[in-house]
């Protein structure tokens, strides 16, 4: 049953022609793979999505606002980032290897259907959503790197097999086996169940099932009317058939925004009695920016990045703070971890022992201001008459410009002290000399 099951013949997609190829480990053995496992019967149920009728998918929970600002900062933010292949060099620090192979890859096309931004950000913001997210390696008859393949749309499960990972994928009815050579992996969390990372929805799927309640219970309130329920009292009884007659008059006159604030006209001595006055009191609009908090908190992101500023004492420096250690503590955990996965699955090991590896650009984030920026070149090259620990080349190719020729551009300033025999000034003045212009 298993082998007629799982054993089927492996799905592949026509390999798009990309060039350069990068050269990798051997084709995997073409005989099916036995992809028998000891998975729970928890495990069994979401994998072949029996789940019940209240539980928070990936899709339910986007529909709540702060989940869908939370999934678009994070996931947009790091797939967007500059990424390729660099090597720290002893002699020139990090060198861009713009011939290699896999930089191609991950900094323009990683699939013919797919620019580098949008393969990251996609399968990033599905690791946010459900804690993992895959990709497959494509390769060719040579076992060289021709594409990297998203499977957005699959559903993918690891297992352990003979000491390695395995993954079994069920993609448009048909299951497959896959080596963990041939799989990009992406965990969002560094909390593990086997070979997972957690998944966010189950987490805290509580606090965003409050929240799409709270989504629906306004939305209610404002369809059925500005006024909170109540009930319509009759002095003795009243009869079955006529209750829902009045029920049916009421909802039928007063239920609805456009019937919010007409007068109510009960007859034969009804009288209405609310149980509740006015939104205020029912705390909707509390537990609403309550839930705003709840899942900011749980991802990680600072209220104020998902439009959340009610509480903000102050913008300026405050906000400039906090953003910035949301991008040193709150990005940089999870760039990390997407970088090791690139790294292991298309470099080898000779090339990681060497120093190669692929890098997400922070600095783009963590830059200040115009004003502040060049302050801090100024001090980087010495223009404070101290010691400079950046030449002015290595300050410009920061600003994305190109190098000086000026045959000083690449000499680290040393400050001139008076009566230094050193001094090349020609016009006999000893005072320390500035470094030469950074910028023209």
């Amino acid at each position: 049953m298993f082998e007629r099951l799982f054993g089927s013949a492996v799905k592949s997609d026509p390999a798009p022609r990309i060039e350069p190829v990068l050269a990798g480990p051997p084709a995997q053995d073409s005989r099916p793979m036995n992809l028998q496992s000891s998975a729970s019967a928890e495990e069994w149920r979401e994998f072949f999505g029996i789940t019940g009728a209240d539980a928070v998918t990936r899709e339910s929970a986007m529909k709540l606002t702060a989940v869908f600002g939370c999934v678009s900062l994070l996931a947009g933010t790091i797939g967007t980032l500059s990424v390729g292949v660099s090597r720290k060099d002893t002699d020139k620090g990090s060198v861009v290897l713009g011939d290699h192979p896999a930089h191609y890859l991950v900094h323009v096309d990683p699939h013919t259907l797919y620019s580098a931004e949008v393969f990251f950000e996609g399968l990033f913001a599905l690791a946010f959503l459900e804690g993992n997210s895959y990709a497959e390696i494509m390769r060719n008859g040579r076992g060289q790197v021709t594409a990297l393949r998203p499977l957005f749309d699959a559903t993918v499960k690891p297992f352990k097999r003979n000491g390695r990972a395995a993954y079994r994928i069920t993609e448009e009815g048909e299951t497959y086996g896959r080596d963990q050579d041939d799989i990009l992996h992406f965990r969002a969390s560094a909390t593990m169940r086997s070979l997972e990372a957690l998944s966010p929805l189950k987490c805290f799927g509580r606090s965003i099932g409050i929240g799409l309640d709270a989504d629906e219970y306004a939305r209610l309130f404002y369809k059925q009317g500005g006024k909170p329920s109540g009930y319509i009292t009759y002095e003795g009884k009243v009869d079955e058939k006529v209750a829902d007659e009045v029920r049916n008059y009421w909802m039928r006159k007063m239920a609805g925004v456009q019937n919010a604030h007409l007068p109510a006209v009960l007859a034969e001595g009804g009288k209405f009695v609310s149980l509740m006055t006015d939104p205020e009191t029912a705390q909707l609009f509390q537990s609403r920016a309550f839930q705003v908090l709840d899942v900011a908190r749980a991802y990680g992101v600072p209220p104020h990045l998902i439009g959340e500023t009610e509480k903000s004492t102050s913008w300026g420096t405050g906000i400039n703070a906090q953003t910035t250690q949301f991008y040193i503590l709150g990005l940089r955990k999870h760039v990390k971890r997407f970088e090791a996965e690139l790294s292991r699955k298309l470099l080898t090991r000779e090339e990681r022992l060497s120093g190669v590896s692929i890098k997400f650009n922070l600095d783009t984030l963590l830059r200040a201001d115009l004003a502040a920026r060049y302050d801090a070149h100024k001090i980087a090259v010495g223009g404070t008459q101290h010691p400079g620990w950046m030449t002015v080349n290595e300050t410009r190719e920061l600003e994305g410009l190109p190098k000086s020729d000026d045959p000083d551009a690449d000499t680290l300033f040393r400050p001139v002290m008076k009566g230094d025999a050193s001094s090349t000034d020609q016009g006999g003045s000893t005072d320390p000399q500035p470094p030469s212009p950074g910028f023209r």
